[in-house]
């Protein structure tokens, strides 16, 4: 799901089909959106370890364990074949491990998920967007593993993947707690999709350089266009978040970060309430402007996941946050006359740089009740050996789920019955740029898996917030940000009229003790990276 977008976007809403959020996702995503398009670039890499990955040694029977895999989204009619041929794969390279997976519908995925977790289900890996609940919410709950030594005895090829640098945005004093998906260029979750198609079809201009010319804009294109009306895909998950990126660069503070829709951590290393802000409220003031002039669904609040999906998909809005991951055939479906270069990415005060703000956007973490957490390693010490363990995982059987249409690129075969990509997993949810295929997506979107030499590291791009100490509060802080705060953020009620009994209630859930535990953390993680 590919920060949204680059982000997937995409509290109540997860991930959309725009990358860079949620993930969400380039355009592979056969376990969760059904785009056929996949994408990246990157040299292929090389088996350097092995922990019995590609070894060619038959795994003996008796000491093969299974592991499950619980990852949003609807299973692919692919599945359980390219499934059976991966574990098959797996004992003929030795590795006494297979590997199965259970699909949560991601209306329900949070839901389903705590519940699982709250209960000790019988499960061992999972994924988390750190955009959308945070990997030290999940660790100040008891609900994830330290990996530390698993990754040392029996992850080389892991190790090798994923730099150092990307590894310490989920380490913490000492302790690993996830495999990052190292999927993406994070420093594009601050860019926006402009639809010129539409936007030029009507006779708009398409290229802005303010918030207001955005919404002026908008607000043409919605006169102009018959009904349904288009409209900007708004989701909730930024609220309690990040915040809507892209905005975020039209302020004289820009670079700064927020971090779980409450910890805003500015460049200076000084950490504040981001709902006390004046660029909460400019950004709130953006998105009442929109709501009150219909250009966001009204029922914003209350938006399933899947309906926020197919705003993105449908291509009904001039503009969204992040990357999309169409390809022409959804194009066809969906916006007849528009091509793959049709769409373009922008961004506002581009002379202000590009700075990576989290170096572990996604990532796959051990369930606390997982009996085989070396087993979880060794899967995916084995996935990142080579390209064919890679493919045969991530894209499926050659011939039957896709077709290699280059060295690096790939075309997905889709499902006669549905018209979905039969690519079984998603390359946002357990990818590496290292192996990615790119297939026939947007061309703009193309810049998600370009390195950027000219980005910077944010100065908490690998900082690791541990909630443990505040983790009452830090609920309490949340469950107001979901009842108040979002509200104002998304423009269905007056900022003047109701920011104050937001604050209050902040205030009373413990939003003091949070900042002052994200301020203490940071301090300490910006003098050990001093040394």
């Amino acid at each position: 799901m590919k920060r949204k977008s680059a982000y997937m976007l995409t509290a109540a809403v997860m991930s959309v089909a725009l990358l860079a959020g949620c993930g969400n996702n380039g355009g592979n995503n056969g376990g969760n959106t059904g785009n056929s398009g996949n994408a990246a670039n990157n040299g292929a890499g090389t088996n350097t370890g092995n922990a019995n990955a590609g070894s060619g040694n038959a795994a003996k029977q008796d000491d093969v364990v299974t592991i499950k895999y619980v990852i949003p989204g609807t299973e692919p009619s692919s599945w359980k074949e390219v499934r059976d041929a991966v574990n098959k794969k797996l004992l003929a390279d030795g590795v006494n491990v297979q590997i199965d997976e259970q699909f949560i519908d991601w209306a329900a995925w949070d839901q389903k998920l705590n519940l699982m977790l709250s209960t000790g289900a019988d499960f061992d890996m999972f994924q988390v967007m750190n955009d959308v609940v945070s990997l030290s919410n999940y660790i100040a709950r008891g609900a994830v593993k330290d990996i530390s030594a698993e990754l040392e005895q029996y992850g080389p090829n892991v190790k090798t993947a994923i730099s150092d640098d990307i590894f310490k945005a989920v380490t913490k004093d000492g302790k690993i707690y996830g495999i990052p998906a190292n999927w993406m260029e994070p420093a594009v979750v601050d860019l926006f999709t402009s639809n010129d198609y539409l936007l030029k079809k009507y006779d708009i201009n398409n290229k802005i350089n303010t918030p207001q010319e955005m919404l002026d804009a908008m607000e043409q294109l919605y006169n102009k266009a018959p009904a349904p009306k288009p409209q900007f895909p708004f989701t909730l998950s930024n609220v309690s978040s990040t915040g809507m990126d892209f905005l975020h660069r039209t302020f004289d503070s820009f670079p700064f970060d927020v971090r779980d829709g409450i910890a805003m951590i500015n460049n200076d290393g000084t950490v504040k309430n981001w709902v006390d802000s004046d660029e909460f409220k400019q950004e709130s003031a953006f998105f009442r402007q929109a709501y009150q002039k219909k250009l966001i669904n009204p029922d914003v609040l209350t938006l399933k996941q899947d309906q926020v999906q197919k705003e993105v998909t449908k291509m009904n809005w001039g503009f969204a946050m992040g990357t999309l991951a169409n390809s022409q055939a959804d194009i066809d479906k969906d916006l007849k006359g528009a091509t793959l270069v049709d769409f373009s990415l922008q961004e506002f005060n581009p002379e202000k740089g590009h700075y990576r703000f989290t170096n572990a956007k996604n990532l796959n973490v051990v369930a606390t009740n997982s009996k085989h957490p070396e087993a979880v390693i060794k899967f995916m010490n084995w996935l990142y050996a080579n390209q064919d363990n890679y493919d045969l995982f991530l894209y499926g059987i050659e011939g039957k789920t896709y077709k290699k249409t280059g060295d690096k690129s790939l075309e997905a075969i889709l499902d006669p019955k549905t018209n979905a990509a039969m690519l079984p997993n998603a390359d946002w949810m357990i990818g590496n740029l290292n192996y990615i295929r790119v297939g026939e997506i947007i061309t703009a979107t193309r810049k998600l898996y370009t390195p950027d030499p000219d980005a910077q590291n944010f100065i908490s791009s690998g900082f690791f917030f541990d909630a443990t100490p505040v983790k009452t509060e830090l609920g309490n802080v949340k469950a107001v940000i979901t009842s108040d705060v979002a509200p104002i953020y998304a423009g269905v009620v007056d900022f003047d009229s109701h920011i104050a009994q937001a604050q209050q209630k902040l205030k009373a859930a413990g939003v003091e003790k949070v900042i002052a535990e994200y301020q203490k953390q940071l301090d300490a993680y910006m003098a050990s990276a001093a040394k």
